[in-house]
């Protein structure tokens, strides 16, 4: 406000400008609001990666255990097959060996001893039809002599044969082969084995000659 000077009976009052406005801001921001994060974030990637590591190595064990598994039935599978060709590759060489052990003690069996044929010093085998038969009588020395000679050339998947035991009783000739030969399929991972060494086969046979009276 701009003075003013009034005149009132011979005095001059002057009007001072007075500020008695005052402004008093009495407004107060009270900022009340909080922000309060109570979100929490959890890290799961080392028990992720912890567990994918037990996965893979339960995975890496399995994977292993299956690979012995498997190694073991082949070898085993392997060794039966070669035990199941090896025992027949046996049977058949034994029924071989039977076949020349009887050809060739069929032969021996015709060693008459003629002292005691012509003799009739004969012995009774049986009858039949109520006629009696008799064995012929057999030298027992020519017989094993002739039994040798018949072995001497033969052979057994390319190995000898030799006797065992020869028995001449009662005019009956008995005799055991027996030779020795390579199995039909040996194992070269298991040299120690029995199918890595050489299979022995015997065989008996018995052989005698039947006469009328």
């Amino acid at each position: 406000m701009h003075g003013e000077a009034l005149a009132s009976g011979g005095f001059t009052w002057i009007s001072r400008p007075s500020a008695s406005a005052r402004i008093t801001s009495t407004s107060r921001i009270t900022s009340t609001s909080r922000i309060t994060s109570t979100s929490r974030i959890t890290s799961t990637a080392p028990r992720s990666l912890l567990s994918r590591r037990r996965t893979r190595d339960y995975l890496s064990d399995e994977t292993g255990s299956l690979s012995l598994f498997i190694i073991s039935l082949f070898l085993l599978t392997m060794v039966l097959s070669f035990a199941i060709i090896d025992l027949s590759g046996a049977f058949l060489a034994q029924r071989q060996l039977i076949n020349i052990g009887e050809s060739a003690i069929s032969r021996a069996a015709h060693s008459v001893d003629l002292d005691r044929y012509y003799a009739g010093d004969r012995v009774q085998s049986g009858g039949s039809l109520g006629a009696p038969t008799f064995l012929l009588p057999i030298d027992c020395s020519a017989a094993a002599q002739t039994l040798q000679a018949e072995l001497t050339t033969a052979r057994l998947h390319g190995a000898p044969i030799s006797i065992a035991e020869f028995r001449c009783e009662g005019d009956v000739l008995h005799t055991t082969l027996t030779s020795q030969i390579q199995p039909t399929l040996a194992l070269p991972l298991l040299p120690a084995s029995v199918m890595s060494h050489l299979l022995t086969i015997n065989a008996t046979v018995s052989a005698s000659n039947v006469i009328g009276g």
